[in-house]
């Protein structure tokens, strides 16, 4: 068996993974979304909290676990709970369907064809902070509720350090978008935030330079800054090779 090949990717040269800057933005200010249908009343949607996933998981929410597979009344469920926040809970889960079935009446159409977005809006955009957080400390052991004691503890001491707020404000109206990159921004490690990288991206050029590294070749980012990348025992044996034979390379 030949050597493993191995290759150092610079960070720098992965992009960023994508962000949706003004939907940050949005909710990050404490700004609903809007969505619009071609038929049916606009719907307001306010930003995630941590208040809302509480609800969420309260209800075992179709829509939190597996998006794709939710149906149109699991989906109104989730809008309500993001709009509805501490009025929703305890939840009555009666209440809950009628607010459901409300939506899905007046602006089913705004949720069909905003169906993308709205997932980014709450699903995703509430992270963006949290991904940017670099000094990790040693994560707790799995419980069977994620947004239990230890989340709403965490997101209440965030508020009145960071923000002035009372642990009602911080648990059901300071946006998770925000939270995070208050987080962030008051990170005490020693590595600046930042965000996160395109596994995607990353994958792709890993693959890229594994292929080079086994045909001896240079990397781009050595012919870029040589200095400051040397050459690996590969290329050097291959420039080798192509001394002793320089029409192709081989001995």
């Amino acid at each position: 068996m030949g050597r493993p090949v191995s290759v150092y990717v610079p960070c720098w040269f992965v992009k960023d993974k994508a962000i949706n800057f003004p939907l940050e933005v949005l909710a990050s200010s404490g700004t609903p979304l809007v969505l619009r249908g071609k038929e049916g009343k606009p719907l307001r949607v306010r930003p995630a909290t941590l208040g809302f996933f509480v609800l969420l998981e309260w209800i075992d929410s179709p829509f939190f676990r597996n998006p794709a597979g939710a149906d149109l009344l699991d989906v109104c469920r989730a809008v309500a709970c993001a709009n509805g926040g501490r009025d929703l809970f305890p939840v009555d889960r009666a209440r809950l369907d009628r607010e459901a079935e409300k939506i899905a009446a007046e602006s089913g159409a705004a949720l069909a064809e905003n169906f993308g977005m709205l997932c980014d809006w709450l699903l995703a955009v509430p992270w963006y902070g949290y991904e940017m957080l670099r000094n990790h400390s040693g994560g707790r052991k799995p419980e069977r509720f994620l947004f239990a004691g230890p989340s709403i503890a965490a997101v209440i001491d965030l508020g009145a350090k960071n923000a002035n707020l009372t642990p009602d404000q911080s648990l059901w109206e300071l946006p998770l978008a925000l939270a995070g990159h208050l987080a962030a921004v008051n990170d005490c490690g020693k590595l600046a935030p930042a965000r996160p990288k395109d596994p995607d991206d990353y994958r792709r050029k890993a693959a890229e330079a594994i292929e080079r590294e086994k045909r001896g070749e240079l990397h781009p980012w050595q012919e870029m800054y040589p200095e400051l990348y040397p050459l690996s025992w590969n290329q050097v044996k291959a420039q080798h090779r192509k001394k002793r034979n320089p029409k192709n390379g081989v001995s």
